[in-house]
């Protein structure tokens, strides 16, 4: 097997996860549906959720090669550190203040986070979100954003438990209605010093 240190390099540890960047060979591993050598080139278990979502993969793998920076922002597998197997990903939408942020009247950085049905209401959005703003706070970022349905009531819950607060909304062309949610980082920096 292949020697993966890059990734490796930047992989973030919590106490049950490990939060694994996604490089672009592994997202072309997976765009051409070629399973078993994306899950031996990240040497975890992916779960069929994760093929499905070829939308997101193409996403990021554009991102990947236009700014090959990115990566530690990135798109990340939560992988569970037992059993190596993919529980849902994480990441930021970009580096650090991008301009579509200033357009909405804010900088910071945005992120997302799925995990996936059968590993939902045991913390770990709770754990890999925590790491993430851990990580980014560590390289400066000032404040973080969340965009979440307004259907989605655990996302919300979570988001608010985090100290994030509502600062506007904003119609995702795939999504519909999301509502936007800030934190700034000194907020979150005195609740976990």
């Amino acid at each position: 097997m292949e020697n993966h240190s890059h990734e490796l390099a930047f992989d973030l540890r919590s106490e049950r996860l490990i939060l694994r960047p996604l490089d672009s060979h592994f997202l072309t591993l997976c765009l051409l549906a070629e399973q078993q050598n994306a899950a031996d080139y990240l040497n975890g278990q992916l779960p069929d959720a994760w093929f499905a979502q070829w939308r997101l993969m193409a996403m990021r793998l554009k991102d990947l090669q236009q700014d090959p920076d990115y990566l530690p922002w990135g798109l990340r597998a939560i992988l569970h550190r037992d059993s190596g197997e993919m529980i849902g990903h994480i990441g930021f939408h970009t580096r650090p203040n991008p301009d579509y942020l200033a357009a909405l009247g804010t900088h910071g950085i945005e992120l997302g986070y799925e995990v996936y049905p059968q590993w939902r209401r045991q913390g770990i959005a709770r754990e890999a979100l925590s790491t993430m703003l851990g990580f980014a706070t560590q390289q400066g970022v000032e404040r973080f954003i969340l965009s979440i349905s307004p259907d989605n009531h655990p996302s919300t819950a979570l988001a608010r438990s985090f100290g994030f607060q509502q600062f506007g909304e904003q119609i995702d062309e795939e999504d519909g209605l999301e509502l936007l949610y800030r934190l700034e980082a000194e907020l979150w920096l005195t609740q976990h010093a």
